[in-house]
């Protein structure tokens, strides 16, 4: 096996230039890519806010469309039920009227 391939290089600063590895080069540059990461991660946490938002919206318009669905059925159960009453009241002075007509019946048959 080849050592070459297998080994990482590591560049080695020329001792004559010592510029590139001074105290505040090093710490630039570490400031620029924390300043990367910072950016990165403000991104992300921005972008799971709107999503969350969008859920939070998205909550509140199926709870309002089920709201609404529900309503619509409560107000037919009221309607058939209003219904229903007046029906077994009409068929409450049905009942009296066939009633008083067999009364008048049974008088009549009497007399004869």
């Amino acid at each position: 096996m080849d050592n070459n391939k297998s080994q990482i290089e590591i560049p080695i600063p020329d001792p004559g230039k010592t510029s590139d590895l001074t105290a505040e080069a090093v710490k630039k540059e570490a400031d620029s890519k924390f300043k990367d990461i910072n950016y990165l991660l403000l991104a992300v946490v921005v972008i799971l806010l709107v999503m969350v938002a969008t859920l939070v919206i998205d909550s509140f318009h199926f709870n309002s469309a089920t709201y609404k669905e529900y309503s619509q059925k409560e107000d037919i159960i009221e309607r058939m039920q209003k219904i229903n009453q007046e029906l077994l009241d009409q068929n409450k002075k049905n009942q009296q009227i066939i009633i008083e007509q067999q009364k008048q019946i049974w008088r009549l048959i009497e007399k004869k």
